[in-house]
């Protein structure tokens, strides 16, 4: 921030009333408070010699009107605050400069378009002077303040910036009705920029005026426009605010009453429109300078629109009011909306959430209206739940009670199944202890078979290691002996192995007490077999025994032939 901007800044205000600085400040420097703050404590301290004291003279509007501050200046004409004496009131009034003022007849042809136009949203011409210096007599927008009681005149929405983008757009719906209003009259503005709307200080209410190059009834058949052999001599309008069509060339005259001349000058103002709130919202006109180029001649040229997707402080424009401008700025004019009052009607739809013309998705639509009835949604929301609710209990206890039958039906069914299967135990475990009883009694008969095979086993190896030199003629008899026993330790370890076997089939239960029955039964049989080997084995003992008896007899008879003395031989014949 340099000294000059500081200082066009505070000479800028020399011709605005005192009740405007602050704003007209914070507009200028929104950035630095600080830099507000001591600018009015300068601006307060030197006022008698800041505020103009120099008030021009009315002519002969004297008599009737009292001029009090300045309110605005432009190029042509100043603004001033005044006092009607005659009806005792405070109205605004246009001053035409002199050496700058344009032809009374233009001057007249503003007046007289103005006054044709009434609207809540547009500034009542109520007098015009056409001697010198002429002027306008102009409603006063301004408002009271509360605290102080003070008249605080409006301000334009060039140095009085929206609050936020709803405001924004309030302007800019107000405004569009009140170009409604004025297309109704047959008067087109064919300037609108944001200079051109005035904004009450505390309502923050928006109103048009200036009609200086308006078109009406009045009008008809002026020049609007005019083209030279080397190109556009005048261009009418604002550059940075032009319709593309009216920065390439009209026609030189255009006619309110005819229907394709109306809707021409209905897009212009459309088009208007949607520059100051492009404008508002992006906080820069639509058209700028690009290098050596103009502003109406980047308009002439302009293919496209440049995009409107953030605001100065950087927040993003909602997509929603953005395609509403976008529609406004459309290039070609019949893509523009058809009338103001349409375009007021998509911005008012914005503002109380209801669906543009751009939504047409039921689930848009839906969404807008719970935006717009949040309490009603709340509770539809909340009466669908509770339905929900209320549908998904009643169903979980259908469903509960359901289980709880099913799972009686299943508990009573497994009641009986318990005491069919506790009588099967039962059973089971009767069987189980008769077999364990026969299988005990097998198992005593078993081991006194054991213990006798093995003290006859013992025996006969004590016999065997005793005659062994004495059995040498018995071999044969004895390996065929050995060879029955070896027969009967596999049948003792098939009996073992049968012993582990009715345990095993123990463990399973009844369904294999048939088959334990059966293995008792084999059992019985092979004990049976094995008695019977054992009788023969005995009597094989005996007759080995009564063998080797035998034997002993026929070695002790050998013995005793051999031991008995040979009887004298008989003397040779010889000797006898």
């Amino acid at each position: 921030m340099n000294a000059d901007d500081i200082t066009g800044a505070l000479g800028e205000l020399v011709d605005v009333p005192p009740a405007t600085w602050e704003a007209r400040l914070r507009a200028r420097f929104p950035a630095d408070p600080g830099l507000v703050t001591q600018a009015l404590m300068w601006l307060r301290a030197n006022r008698e010699r800041v505020v103009e004291r120099d008030v021009p003279s009315l002519g002969t509007g004297d008599a009737r009107y009292e001029l009090d501050a300045k309110l605005d200046a432009g190029a042509t004409a100043s603004v001033w605050l005044a006092r009607d004496r005659k009806l005792g009131r405070n109205v605004a009034i246009k001053l035409f400069r002199l050496e700058q003022s344009p032809a009374l007849d233009q001057i007249l042809l503003e007046a007289r378009a103005a006054s044709e136009v009434l609207s809540d949203h547009v500034v009542r011409v109520l007098d015009v002077h056409d001697a010198e210096p002429p002027y306008l007599v102009m409603e006063l927008v301004g408002e009271h303040a509360p605290g102080r009681g003070e008249l605080v005149p409006g301000a334009s929405a060039a140095s009085c910036r929206p609050r936020d983008l709803d405001e924004a757009v309030r302007w800019i719906r107000d405004v569009a009705r009140g170009v409604h209003d004025a297309h109704l009259r047959n008067v087109f503005h064919r300037d609108l920029k944001p200079h051109n709307i005035l904004v009450t200080p505390i309502s923050r209410r928006a109103k048009l005026t200036d009609f200086g190059l308006a078109v009406s009834r009045a009008t008809a058949g002026t020049e609007l426009m005019r083209a030279g052999k080397a190109g556009l001599a005048r261009i009418a309008g604002t550059p940075a605010f032009i319709a593309p069509e009216q920065a390439r060339g009209l026609r030189a005259t255009l006619d309110p009453e005819d229907a394709d001349d109306r809707a021409i000058l209905i897009a212009l103002d459309v088009w208007g429109l949607g520059a100051i709130a492009f404008e508002l919202l992006s906080g820069a006109p639509p058209w700028r300078r690009e290098g050596d180029l103009e502003p109406w001649e980047v308009a002439a040229r302009a293919t496209t629109v440049p995009d409107l997707a953030c605001t100065p402080e950087g927040a993003r424009v909602p997509r929603r009011l953005r395609r509403v401008v976008e529609r406004a700025l459309a290039l070609d004019p019949a893509a523009r909306y058809a009338t103001a009052a349409e375009l007021a009607e998509e911005l008012d739809a914005v503002l109380a959430h209801r669906p543009t013309s751009f939504e047409r998705a039921r689930g848009v639509r839906l969404a807008l209206w719970c935006r717009r009835n949040p309490q009603l949604a709340l509770t539809a929301l909340l009466a669908v739940a509770l339905a929900t609710l209320t549908l998904v209990a009643t169903a979980s206890a259908r469903e509960a009670r359901h289980q709880r039958n099913e799972l009686a039906t299943e508990m009573a069914a497994a009641r009986v199944a318990n005491a069919e299967l506790a009588e099967r135990i039962s059973e089971g475990r009767r069987e189980l202890s008769k077999m364990e009883t026969t299988l005990e009694q097998k198992s005593q008969a078993l081991a006194a078979l054991e213990t006798t095979v093995t003290e006859a086993t013992h025996e006969y190896d004590a016999i065997v290691a005793a005659k062994s030199q004495e059995l040498l003629n018995a071999g044969a008899a004895t390996r065929q002996l050995a060879d029955q026993l070896t027969s009967m330790r596999r049948e003792r370890d098939s009996s073992r192995a049968a012993h582990k076997l009715y345990e095993t089939f123990w463990k399973r239960g009844r369904s294999d007490t048939e088959r334990a029955i059966a293995e008792r039964e084999d059992s019985e049989r092979e004990r049976d077999a094995a008695r019977d080997e054992r009788d023969r084995l005995r009597q094989e003992r005996d007759e080995a025994l009564a063998a080797l008896a035998l034997a002993q007899e026929e070695r002790d008879a050998a013995h005793a032939e051999r031991d008995r003395p040979e009887p004298a031989s008989a003397p040779p014949a010889a000797d006898r």
